[in-house]
């Protein structure tokens, strides 16, 4: 990947234990400093070369192939080799990493009963108005899965009938959708208080 593609896009800081595959030969330890779809930097005690290649393992993220590109004080910096969906996928990952609210609420929704919706269809809007003409594969409580031709950045806010969300990971006939919890925060109030005497808005009565 040329300079000119490294450059679009932003360095995640993560700071997380990893290893790193030298060359296919030495497994070592190291510190995963931070990660973009183009690159990474690496703290790392064991030397490597300029153009040595580079396979760096850490949790929560896909194999990280690479070439060192060159040397930091305490490590190395290494210019990923991904595929396109290797690296869409390494995007999708990363959001998540960054955002843990809705890295909790995909995992919420994988863990709730998902209903299908048959040949619904409906319109999702991005902000700035565009409206996508999608087809629901399935809804849950959490979020919901769309068929449509065009898959919007991962992280964009979005609207579907009146939840609103956000595009939280791609699929290979459109995206997935993790609701924001406003609904959510309502259910909890009324299991808690059925008659909505304590509700926002209400004034409490006097025992």
């Amino acid at each position: 990947m040329g300079k000119r593609d490294q450059r679009r896009y932003q360095r995640i800081a993560l700071n997380m234990p990893a290893e790193v595959v030298i060359n296919s030969i030495d497994i070592v330890p190291a510190t995963l400093v931070n990660v973009s779809p183009g690159g990474l930097a690496v703290i790392c005690e064991t030397p490597v070369q300029t153009g040595d290649t580079v396979i760096v393992y850490a949790q929560g993220l896909d194999i990280l192939p690479g070439r060192v590109v060159r040397h930091l004080p305490d490590g190395f910096a290494a210019s990923l080799i991904l595929s396109r969906s290797h690296r869409k996928k390494l995007i999708e990952q990363l959001f998540l990493q960054t955002n843990t609210d809705y890295r909790e609420k995909v995992n919420e929704r994988r863990a709730t009963p998902r209903h299908g919706q048959g040949d619904q269809r409906n319109v999702c809007r991005l902000t700035d108005g565009t409206g996508l003409y999608v087809k629901i594969i399935d809804m849950s409580v959490n979020g919901a899965a769309v068929d449509c031709l065009r898959k919007p950045a991962i992280g964009s806010a979005i609207r579907l009938a009146q939840r609103q969300g956000i595009v939280v990971r791609h699929t290979p006939r459109g995206f997935a959708i993790v609701f924001d919890d406003i609904p959510q925060r309502r259910d909890k109030i009324a299991r808690e208080d059925p008659a909505g005497q304590n509700a926002p808005g209400t004034k409490a009565r006097r025992a």
